[in-house]
């Protein structure tokens, strides 16, 4: 008995004392860290699956069985400066190839800062635990920490040996099933074409104008004569390269006012929104309506946004007076569309709402091409639209449904897709009449196609006046 209560006596502090590193690490162990233009937080959960698991809120994780050991490696992300994200992966030490050794030290710091801060835990845990199993002896109390500690270094050892980098081939993931594939390639499908991507849509835009410009010299089709010219772009989906895009086309043609028919995002989270930083860079007027992809945090964000106004009233902006609604399912953050039942009454409601007032938007905004295409003729004179990703122009009995296409390609699905699709965008010629009116004279389809490699515009004429009638397209 006395034996048994002598190995009772030696055990139990040794238990304490794991114990203690176990509930210490596992508390404490969450540290964040600045990696260049991302703030990860790491953490390690001792005794849990082993897995590394990476959570890229709010759309979800990946997980991949990395090693046996029963510890759980966590690392989360907890933000983005986009801006910062674009100096880095395009500076020039990243196009020198130098990039990857700073990318490597760096990291290297962080796993080293985050290792010394497990040991110091570990030694705090095993005192912790011995001294409440009854131990008062300072040099015991010292050794269980360094017990604690060699217990860590047994750990990291093993997990370094038995690491398997390549379990990532073979990745779980958990969230928003149609987020899956956008999480699963982002960095890899599309970082690396952004910058020359963006550079060259840009430079093409620029030479579309000065092919009008000489175009002009040769015939009566060059820029058409107009006395407020709206640039009209939708679906966006995040893609930076569309305001390359865009910021071209303001500079060439002398645009008066923007209008967004929605999708700015793909899925509406907060690093997303930060996209909206790049409105305030046109210096234009930016009418946007959200569209199935938005959320109420993009919402937010453009409201804060100088230029940029969410279309909830009608508004007169540069002599137009414009009106839309956004999406019927803006206010969630799922993508998917709204029910045929729900886009029919929307429209019904537009159509009943705007036949019994005589004063009238010059143009209407919506997203979803069902409402538009559901909405009277004759009702307004322009319907602005996008989400079908398919730019188009058609009059019907005095209206003109105008799609604007995507001006960002489709987003990272546009990276993915086998036959990319075009950037697109529309300009929208108004001249006034003889009796002050604004009238819409011409609609320019401008499109960059394959990988920045060429452009074409489509114009229609809208009505007969001091610009020519007729369709033309121009390729390049």
């Amino acid at each position: 008995m006395q034996q048994r209560a002598k190995n009772r006596s030696r055990c139990l502090p040794v238990l304490f004392a794991i114990l203690g590193v176990i509930a210490f690490v596992n508390l404490f162990s969450s540290t964040d860290y600045r990696f260049f233009s991302v703030v990860v937080n790491l953490e390690v959960l001792l005794g849990s699956a082993p897995q590394t698991r990476v959570i890229l809120p709010p759309v979800g994780e990946i997980r991949a069985h990395t090693h046996w050991l029963p510890v759980q490696l966590n690392a989360e992300l907890r933000s983005v400066d986009l801006g910062l994200l674009r100096q880095t992966v395009f500076s020039p030490l990243l196009q020198g190839g130098q990039a990857p050794d700073e990318l490597q030290a760096g990291a290297s710091q962080i796993i080293f800062h985050f290792f010394l801060k497990q040991l110091f835990l570990a030694f705090v845990g095993a005192v912790a635990g011995l001294f409440l199993s009854g131990v008062r002896s300072a040099t015991r109390l010292v050794r269980g920490g360094f017990l604690g500690m060699l217990l860590i270094l047994i750990a990291v050892g093993l997990l370094y040996a038995t690491y398997r980098p390549e379990a990532f081939e073979q990745v779980e993931y958990e969230g928003m099933i149609e987020a899956a594939p956008w999480i699963l390639s982002l960095v890899r499908d599309a970082l690396d074409q952004v910058e020359e991507l963006g550079q060259r849509v840009q430079a093409l835009a620029g030479n579309l104008y000065t092919a009008l410009q000489r175009l002009e010299e040769m015939g009566p089709l060059g820029l058409v004569e107009a006395d407020v010219l709206v640039l009209h772009v939708s679906d966006i989906h995040n893609n930076p390269i569309a305001y390359n895009f865009a910021a071209q086309v303001v500079e060439s043609f002398g645009v008066d006012v923007i209008l967004d028919t929605g999708d700015l995002t793909d899925w509406g989270t907060t690093l997303e929104a930060e996209i909206t930083s790049r409105i305030e860079q046109l210096g234009l007027p930016y009418i946007f309506v959200s569209g199935n992809h938005d959320s109420p945090q993009v919402v937010r964000r453009l409201l804060e946004t100088s230029q940029a106004v969410v279309l909830g009233e009608p508004v007169t902006v540069a002599g137009l007076y414009v009106a839309g609604t956004g999406d019927l399912v803006a206010d969630s953050y799922l993508p998917t569309p709204a029910s045929l039942e729900e886009l029919s009454a929307l429209a019904e409601e537009i159509n009943a709402r705007w036949g019994a007032v005589e004063e009238r938007p010059h143009i209407f905004l919506v997203h979803n091409h069902r409402v538009a295409e559901a909405i009277s003729p004759g009702l307004f004179p322009v319907v602005a639209y996008g989400h079908t990703h398919q730019w188009g122009v058609t009059q019907v009995d005095g209206t003109v449904y105008s799609n604007a296409g995507t001006t960002g390609a489709a987003g990272i699905r546009g990276f993915q897709s086998k036959e990319p699709l075009p950037y697109s965008l529309s300009l929208l010629y108004f001249v006034r009449g003889e009796d002050g009116n604004l009238k819409l004279q011409a609609v320019d389809g401008v499109h960059v196609t394959g990988l920045g490699q060429s452009f074409s515009l489509q114009r229609t004429f809208v009505e007969h006046g001091r610009n020519r009638t007729g369709d033309v397209e121009l390729t390049m």
